[in-house]
């Protein structure tokens, strides 16, 4: 999502719903170009605040020149606006910070309402917060202690009593050698790997850290003749997949899991990941493989390997995302930062608590893809028994 119009439609969303509609009586406007900065700015020194860490004023100001430079450049010029890589950096920027699509730190398995960059979505979270509590509990950090120099490797979340599910390329992250063959891993993990629930921001929680036990079962590898087009490395026949067994630890006990949208159903008959649909992704972002553009990441790079939970929108409903023969990947608009390999995307419009997808890649200037859960399942209650 590159594109001018595309920017100034998540502006407008930013600019809230009670926000003045503009002289047509359409949509709302924007926001004035000195308030989107002034919002960059005031999310920075909330980070800043919140995690302890001093941004860099260098890097802090070019990319405040930027996002500044970009805006100029989109309001001026409106839906025909070109932008430059350097534009998507800033813009990408504004629309993690104005409201549009924010990046919230989780604390105490919840998120500050009086973040800055929250906007309109402060109501919604907070009509969902016991659900949303459930979630956050529910997902953890996949740690490694061999990955330098942020020592994990993605997110992972509870699927069952004692199961987690992430994606397969997390699982290769921390068994190297290992491959997956008719559903099956074949290989070993490396030395101390656990998933971390309690890794928040301000006070990680060890207490709720199991070691893994042992691969359940993985995804199927896609047909070679299925490599995408445009995307290195993605194959959409194939799914990213993997389930993991915790290690049980005395006196300690599993998160309860999340609830998982099924495509047998009769009551949604698979259609609740439907475009436009509000949902939010909880996981890690933080890993080297950037989905957004070099300066955000690196202004950002201190407060990596804290849980974050961020909101958006369902874009290309499962059957309609080129080049995927199965129908079972979806497309979403949520800030995925530095990337949230392995994380659960889950229902915002209705109970708050149903993962409706796991994503498991995204390129730059929001465009993320994620497996509809719907599309993935069948009457087996365990997800990994029924990979297809």
């Amino acid at each position: 999502m590159t594109d001018a119009r595309s920017y100034l439609d998540l502006l407008r969303t930013g600019a809230g719903r009670g926000a003045a509609e503009n002289a047509g009586g359409g949509d709302p406007a924007p926001p004035e170009r000195a308030v989107l900065v002034e919002r960059l700015r005031a999310e920075i020194a909330y980070v800043e605040g919140k995690t302890g860490v001093a941004v860099d004023p260098d890097l802090r100001a070019e990319l405040i020149g930027q996002a500044d430079e970009a805006l100029a450049r989109l309001l001026g010029d409106g839906p025909d606006a070109q932008l430059r890589p350097v534009d998507i950096s800033g813009l990408e920027a504004v629309v993690a910070t104005d409201g549009s699509r924010p990046v919230l730190f989780v604390e105490d398995d919840f998120v500050d309402l009086l973040a800055p960059s929250v906007g309109d979505y402060a109501v919604r979270l907070s009509t969902r917060e016991d659900a949303i509590r459930r979630v956050c509990r529910a997902v953890g950090r996949v740690d490694d202690p061999a990955a330098h120099p942020l020592g994990y490797q993605g997110t992972a979340w509870v699927v069952a009593e004692g199961l987690v599910v992430t994606n397969y390329h997390v699982l290769r992250a921390i068994a190297p050698t290992g491959s997956r063959r008719d559903g099956r891993f074949e290989g070993r993990l490396n030395a101390g790997v656990s998933v971390h629930f309690g890794h928040e921001v301000r006070a990680p929680r060890d207490e709720r850290r199991f070691p893994i036990r042992r691969v359940v079962s993985v995804g199927r590898e896609g047909a070679a003749e299925f490599v995408h087009p445009d995307a290195a490395g993605l194959n959409f026949d194939g799914l990213d997949l993997a389930v993991l067994e915790l290690e049980p630890v005395p006196g300690r006990r599993f998160p309860d899991p999340i609830k998982v949208a099924r495509g047998d159903d009769p009551l949604t008959m698979g259609a609740l990941a439907s475009p436009g649909r509000g949902v939010y992704v909880v996981g890690y972002p933080g890993n080297e493989q950037s989905t957004t553009p070099d300066l955000f990441v690196k202004l950002f790079a201190g407060v990596k390997s804290f849980k974050r939970l961020a909101p958006g929108a369902i874009g290309l409903a499962a059957g309609s995302v080129p080049d995927d023969p199965r129908g079972w990947v979806m497309t979403h608009d949520v800030s995925t930062l530095g990337g949230n390999s392995g994380s659960a995307v889950v229902d915002l419009d209705a109970d708050g608590g149903t993962a409706l997808g796991l994503h498991f890649a995204g390129v730059h200037a929001r465009q993320n893809w994620a497996y509809a859960l719907e599309h993935t399942t069948d009457l087996d209650p365990v997800l990994p028994a029924v990979v297809r």
